[in-house]
């Protein structure tokens, strides 16, 4: 009987000690969202014309123009 009465206010005083926390769950930031930037569809990507280039010179067996690479579009 007395380990029983010392079981229960121990765990009566465990659990009034994180009465007054936040609840863990709480303290859990949500996903941070990527900032999606609009990007122009008509303009091609470096790697675009990388690909572009390499494709090119599998089929015709010409190397690319490298300034065509660095060319604005």
């Amino acid at each position: 009987m007395l380990l029983r009465g010392g079981v229960i206010i121990l765990t009566g005083a465990l659990l009034s000690g994180c009465a007054n926390n936040p609840p863990i769950a709480s303290s859990f930031a949500p996903p941070a969202q990527a900032a999606e930037v609009d990007r122009d569809p008509s303009k091609k990507t470096l790697a675009s014309k990388v690909l572009s280039a390499i494709a090119l010179e599998r089929v015709t067996g010409r190397k690319p123009d490298p300034a065509r690479l660095n060319e604005l579009n």
